[in-house]
């Protein structure tokens, strides 16, 4: 038997009394209900499949084929939960308890009252149901939401963050914690220079190819980028999740994205575009995670003293090159190869810092940076250069005379008439004329004292007439 009525939802009847199920269906249609009905278990199990819309299954116990408890205990093996109500005598109420410890929602005694108890157990259900049905869609909607949000400001802050601002109550929180992290920053050496020989748009489909692979690799060493300010990032590596190798993941992740600098740069021979290098520098301590700014503008971000030398230890960097903090290399936990170790006192900081070139990590990552022989042609006739000391990119006011005694396709050997520090930044100004008949400055990093009282210095910016000159000194375009 079946009603066929749309009603308020559909209630599926299994009893082996013609007379109960007609009493039932009756009185659930002029309630609104639409019904299906069953003679017993085995015939209940099949309908309910057949009709999945069945919101409510009102069963007997006692029944032939199969009574009312193998019903139940079919369905729910079949991990449906649709609420199940049992039909009982006065008298039975012993195992209609039985059948709700089995997974029944409840019970209906069989007296004068079952017409009133079944109206009233199925508007219990269905309210039940309309709540269930709003909440699932509400649900539903605020993860559509949510993945909406995590999609969109993915693309501004990590995955980390953004998590951390939807899950957490106090996400959205003004305020801190004292958190160790690695943090690396890192700068596309003499990119000033290269936004002016290009279009915007050229500037900006280059910057988007470089930061792809190197968002890329950071994700893959769960680094969180906390800032892109034109082509430096800001690369966490413990907050806002601090993980116990985040050192040495940081180190693997910066060795990493300078071998990929070589695809980027493949990229930009292909399209005629100049090539670029990137500076990377790592520092690990303290500092202050959490929401900062305003009620009206907020941003997750950390402070302190450990960001602060992360960016010093960088400006320290030429292209191509890795310096991290003796801080770093200790909580690696690995062996780090190395090229070379420096003593280099920073503005606002008490006591030097022991700087690292980071060439390498072993262990599980075993990522090298390919070895670099400077080749050096030296020139017949040095070139005389007036020498000055830069100091965050002012001059010292100090002057004095070096030579440049050879050359290489990116720096030279220079010989000056005062001691210098490895990383030093310095302007040589040609002291001879050239062919314009003017003087144009070069600018250098000095990266290495030798024991003759040379330095290597690595040329950071060569005016067009200064590379014309060396081309024809050496055949090869310096810097």
């Amino acid at each position: 038997m079946k009603s066929d009525a749309s009603g308020l939802g559909k209630i599926l009847i299994v009893d082996d009394s013609d007379d109960m199920r007609l009493l039932l269906t009756e009185t659930l249609i002029r309630g609104g209900y639409s019904v299906i009905s069953a003679e017993n278990g085995e015939d209940g199990t099949e309908k309910y499949f057949q009709h999945r819309d069945v919101c409510l299954v009102i069963t007997d116990m006692d029944m032939p084929v199969l009574d009312g408890l193998g019903l139940l205990k079919k369905l729910r093996a079949a991990k449906s939960d649709v609420p199940i109500v049992v039909l009982t005598g006065r008298k039975d109420e012993d195992t209609a308890i039985k059948a709700v410890h089995a997974g029944a929602d409840d019970y209906i005694v069989k007296d004068d009252h079952i017409r009133d108890e079944i109206l009233l157990h199925a508007r219990k259900v269905f309210e039940i149901r309309k709540i269930t049905d709003e909440n699932k869609r509400l649900y539903k909607q605020l993860e559509t939401r949510n993945q909406f949000i995590k999609k969109t400001f993915g693309r501004y802050m990590s995955d980390e963050v953004v998590e951390k601002l939807l899950e957490s109550p106090d996400g959205l929180k003004l305020g801190g914690e004292s958190v160790k992290a690695t943090v690396m920053m890192t700068d596309l050496r003499g990119f000033s220079s290269i936004s002016e020989a290009y279009s915007a748009e050229t500037i900006v489909d280059m910057l988007n190819g470089y930061l792809k692979d190197m968002t890329g690799i950071i994700s893959k060493h769960s680094g969180v980028i906390n800032e892109i300010i034109g082509d430096a990032l800001l690369v966490l590596f413990g907050a806002p999740v601090s993980r116990p190798d985040d050192a040495a993941r940081a180190i693997a992740c910066a060795v990493e994205m300078q071998l990929a600098m070589e695809q980027v740069n493949r990229r930009h021979r292909e399209s005629g575009l100049v090539e670029l290098v990137m500076g990377i520098g790592l520092n690990t301590g303290l500092v202050v995670a959490g929401n900062i700014g305003s009620d009206l503008r907020a941003k997750y971000a950390v402070v302190g003293s450990a960001v602060n030398l992360a960016g010093r230890v960088e400006s320290l960097t030429v292209g191509g090159q890795i310096l991290a903090t003796e801080s770093v290399l200790k909580d690696a936990g690995v062996e780090v190869q190395t090229d070379g170790e420096f003593f280099i006192p920073f503005k606002g900081f008490s006591k030097p810092t022991m700087i690292y070139d980071v060439k390498g990590i072993k262990g599980k990552f075993n990522l090298a940076l390919p070895e670099e022989r400077i080749k050096f042609t030296m020139l017949k006739t040095p070139i005389t250069v007036e020498c000055e000391i830069l100091e965050e990119k002012h001059s010292s006011g100090e002057k004095f005379h070096a030579t440049i005694d050879g050359l290489s396709e990116k720096g030279g050997l220079i010989r000056p008439d005062k001691p210098l520090a490895p990383f030093f930044n310095v302007k040589l100004t040609l002291t001879g004329t050239l062919r314009s008949g003017r003087e144009a400055p070069l600018y250098a990093k000095i990266t290495k004292m030798l024991a003759d009282g040379a330095y290597e210095a690595h040329f950071t910016f060569i005016p067009r007439e200064i590379r014309g000159l060396f081309w024809e000194l050496t055949g090869k375009k310096g810097g």
